[in-house]
């Protein structure tokens, strides 16, 4: 029944294993840098996947065939955060001409930590990083809308540990930080965010501008929203606009920002810097258990 259920849904909205791949692969022949470039896809494709969680039933040949369709349908959904992730990891290739590392695992001052998009690619000292949320999900089943919102203040925390922890790796508790501002921006390394979201009617844009604000305003350097919610016509989804205020920034805007940052520190034909290592370390952190959060 699932089975007949994602053909006839495929041949309403198409397979969003294939819209993904397309997508990728578009990104790349076109040597594509914007988001914006690519955002009528991104929402095509973020409709298509929502179409399958609304009825409940897992896209054709996903997941592992061997679990059951809920638990097929719910692995598939959580990739949608690995796709965003990938997708701006290949822009901003696209922009640098550097490789930057999608869903990478960088040692921090006190845990390893599962980091977005970071550059160079490498688990020690990365010099730029950029974490994502994709948030947002509609009503199936008995379950209603999940709000953009949702949970959030427990992501704000990890945002917040992350970016701090992975600055205090290269002296680790010989840290001297002084003027708090001062020293942020000056660690390594530079950190940056990117939230995306389908906005539910029970979503207000102007608080989730306000939280990215005060993100940036005491540990990031700097952070966009990208929202989009269904069109009049409820056969797919609009992008919303993002009220200009300081410190928040459209998607673009951060990748630029990143792209200069990553030219600034390593100009086109040089290589980046080595990493700096501490000489004795306060904790092997690859010993010490998995935050669950981190692999997902």
């Amino acid at each position: 029944m699932a089975t007949s259920e994602a053909v006839v849904l495929e041949q309403a909205v198409g397979h969003p294993g294939d819209k993904w791949e397309a997508l990728k692969q578009r990104i790349q022949d076109e040597s594509i840098q914007k988001f914006s470039a690519i955002q009528d896809d991104w929402l095509d494709l973020m409709w298509c996947l929502d179409a399958y969680r609304r009825v409940g039933v897992p896209p054709r040949g996903m997941g592992k065939l061997a679990q059951a369709d809920s638990t097929r349908l719910d692995a598939v959904y959580r990739g949608k955060g690995n796709w965003f992730a990938t997708a701006l990891a290949l822009l901003l290739g696209n922009q640098t001409s550097h490789q930057l590392a999608s869903r990478g695992r960088v040692h921090g001052f006190s845990q390893m930590h599962q980091i977005d998009v970071a550059w160079p690619p490498r688990e020690v000292d990365p010099l730029i990083c950029l974490e994502t949320k994709v948030t947002g999900a509609p009503a199936y089943g008995h379950y209603p809308a999940r709000k953009a919102t949702a949970d959030w203040t427990n992501r704000r925390k990890e945002l917040k540990f992350a970016a701090t922890d992975l600055k205090l790796f290269r002296r680790q508790q010989e840290t001297v930080i002084e003027h708090w501002d001062v020293w942020r921006s000056n660690a390594a390394p530079k950190t940056f965010f990117l939230w995306a979201a389908r906005m539910s009617p029970r979503d207000k844009l102007n608080d989730m501008v306000q939280e990215v604000q005060y993100l940036v305003k005491s540990y990031l350097e700097g952070a966009g929203i990208i929202a989009w919610e269904t069109n009049s016509n409820g056969d797919g989804y609009q992008p919303m606009t993002i009220p200009p205020v300081d410190r928040v920034s459209t998607a673009d805007d951060v990748l630029y920002r990143i792209a200069s940052e990553i030219k600034l520190i390593a100009p086109p034909g040089q290589q980046p810097p080595p990493p700096q290592t501490p000489t004795t370390k306060l904790i092997d952190v690859t010993a010490i258990s998995e935050d669950p959060s981190s692999t997902q």
